[in-house]
């Protein structure tokens, strides 16, 4: 059971309380694996199962009815592990919340991956996916990245289950993730910087970054440090604050009652942040920040403005810290 804190930007919206559904491995002999999108799993008589076939228009719209032609099919002797996650491939928020908590599924199910021989998932091989694989434990030469250019028959498929329908995240997702980190103390204050990513910059940074200062902040940009380094950090903060933006996911290594505070302009709000602080147990609030459109061109995507701060709001939302 999840509690959800009243949603930012809907004042009439009260505490609501939810349920994160069970999570659970399923083990499927003679399927053939399509490593699409989050991958299509058809059984040997020639079923798609839905639940482990995620599609944006759901399981009967999947492209797999559609393909006139798919790729040929190779054998995959064995014990196979597939991870593949919707949306996971160069999106941190969800290798962080999705992916590498099916690969926690998979390990507690077989015992440090002994029992499979090959993991499929899908990524770009980015560090923080070398690294993040390596902090779990997930044997390098057993890993394997695979795409829509790839499909398989598998002799026997062990497959996490996915929560793509839930509205919540699922409390089991942060502590599992919490076990990559020792504890520690818990007294930094931390901001993380946007000024070098290319959209929701805080164009008053310098400013903010005074007020922020003198209330013993650090004024902290990620891409200058490892993945190990960025977990790390964050299990070590008692306040963050930061625009709304992907680095917001490492907020899961936080320790329970740690403030998040997140900087959005109303059009750029998205509750995903908002979720997982309640799934987290950290105190959360989100400071609505103005839009500074850089283009009048129609093909402009609101969200992704840049934004002014009101300082005097943040001094006065840390004053209680």
């Amino acid at each position: 059971m999840v509690k959800l804190p009243p949603l930012p930007f809907a004042p009439t919206a009260g505490v609501r309380e939810e349920v994160s559904r069970p999570a659970f491995v399923f083990e499927i002999p003679n399927i053939t694996f399509w490593a699409y999108y989050g991958g299509a799993v058809v059984t040997a008589d020639n079923a798609l199962l839905g639940d482990l076939s995620p599609d944006v228009w759901g399981a009967k719209q999947h492209p797999i009815f559609s393909q006139w032609r798919l790729p040929a099919a190779k054998l995959l002797g064995g014990r196979t592990a597939i991870a593949l996650t919707a949306e996971a491939a160069g999106n941190y928020y969800h290798w962080m919340l999705d992916l590498l908590p099916r690969l926690f599924l998979l390990k507690h199910a077989s015992g440090n991956f002994s029992g499979y021989d090959q993991i499929l998932i899908n990524g770009t091989g980015a560090s923080y996916e070398r690294e993040s694989l390596a902090a779990l434990k997930v044997p390098a030469e057993k890993v394997r990245y695979v795409d829509a250019q790839h499909r398989f028959q598998i002799a026997s498929a062990v497959i996490p289950s996915m929560d793509h329908h839930t509205c919540v995240i699922a409390p089991w997702k942060v502590s599992v993730l919490r076990q990559l980190v020792s504890a520690s103390e818990h007294e930094r204050r931390i901001y993380i910087s946007r000024r070098r990513a290319a959209v929701r910059r805080v164009l008053n940074e310098d400013e903010l970054a005074g007020v922020l200062r003198s209330h013993g902040f650090e004024v902290l940009a990620l891409e200058d440090f490892s993945w190990c380094k960025q977990v790390r950090i964050f299990s070590q903060a008692a306040a963050v604050i930061a625009p709304h933006g992907a680095a917001l996911a490492n907020a899961v290594f936080c320790a329970p009652g740690a403030q998040l505070i997140e900087l959005s302009t109303r059009a750029g709000y998205r509750n995903w942040f908002w979720q997982l602080a309640a799934a987290a147990a950290l105190r959360y609030r989100c400071i609505e920040a103005i839009p500074a459109q850089r283009s009048s061109s129609r093909s402009h995507a609101h969200e992704n403005d840049d934004m002014l701060v009101d300082c005097a709001s943040i001094a006065q939302a840390l004053a209680g810290l």
